[in-house]
């Protein structure tokens, strides 16, 4: 018996949505069982294994990992730093990549594969120059080391790359009809190239985010005040004091992570959008 078309396209869907959700399950056991570790109690984390499903939540787990830190210090140097990168990042790879995909100027093309070989210099290779650099002018100890870089492009070649390639994509017309109506360079940029670029810059934020939240080697190695401590260097001093308590470690952790699944669920279509239009067009 042949099957028609409506149906055969009924049978891949249900195969693929059944493909999907199984690796869905796979993707996410490691969050859900960090999620009921936080909800057990000492004796149940005792047991291994054996259960796996709190036999009575313990919601204050918690709010017990908030009250043992100074969390909300934590968390708003978090969120300064992480703000400071992003805005500094979105400012310099923006220009730098419309600067390689629109403007004309002598060697842009091999100053564009210079900016891409600083893609292959590992952190550790620069790591001691640059502790030495921010020793001499005096930022060792503050979050400049942390900040500034990002408004002159430090670590953002892959960026530049993605959103230059995202430019390159927008029919150069517009460009030139908005020079004929008497437009600078600027105001292209600011009015035409931005608006349309918002799935990109979109994804260079989300990458942003997750890069610096999650973030633990630089903070360890400029901060050394701990009340300019990040949500991370916080992390690791709560583990080394409630080493043996994973129930309070696993309440931390899912508190920590929670910011990033709420971002990229509020952003998962601009994300997707630009990742996809980034790779079609160039």
């Amino acid at each position: 018996m042949t099957l028609n078309r409506k149906t055969k396209k009924k049978v891949y869907h249900t195969i693929l949505h059944t493909i999907l959700i199984a690796l869905s399950v796979i993707f996410t056991f490691p969050f859900l069982w960090m999620l009921f570790t936080a909800l057990k109690t000492p004796t149940e984390l005792l047991q291994g294994t054996a259960q796996f499903f709190p036999s009575e939540p313990q919601w204050n787990n918690f709010i017990t990992a908030i009250t043992t830190i100074p969390f909300l210090l934590y968390l708003s140097n978090s969120l300064l730093i992480v703000l400071s990168v992003i805005l500094g990042t979105l400012f310099s790879s923006t220009t730098a990549a419309y600067a390689f995909a629109k403007l004309n100027w002598k060697g842009r093309d091999k100053w564009f594969l210079v900016m891409l070989a600083t893609m292959m210099i590992p952190l550790q290779v620069i790591l001691i120059p640059m502790y030495i650099m921010y020793a001499r002018i005096g930022w060792l100890g503050t979050r400049f080391p942390l900040i500034v870089p990002a408004f002159f492009g430090g670590g953002a070649a892959f960026y530049i790359f993605l959103l230059r390639q995202f430019f390159k994509g927008i029919p150069k017309e517009l460009s030139e009809s908005a020079i004929i109506d008497g437009a600078n360079y600027v105001q292209i940029f600011l009015k035409i190239m931005l608006p349309l670029s918002k799935p990109a810059i979109v994804t260079v934020a989300l990458f942003t985010f997750l890069a610096t939240w999650n973030d633990y080697f630089g903070p360890l190695i400029f901060l050394s005040n701990p009340d300019q401590w990040t949500l991370a260097l916080g992390l690791r001093a709560f583990q080394l004091q409630y080493g043996g308590r994973y129930d309070l470690m696993m309440a931390a952790s899912v508190i920590i992570m929670l910011p990033t699944l709420i971002i990229f669920f509020l952003a998962q279509k601009q994300f997707i959008e630009g990742i996809t239009f980034t790779g079609l067009k160039g």
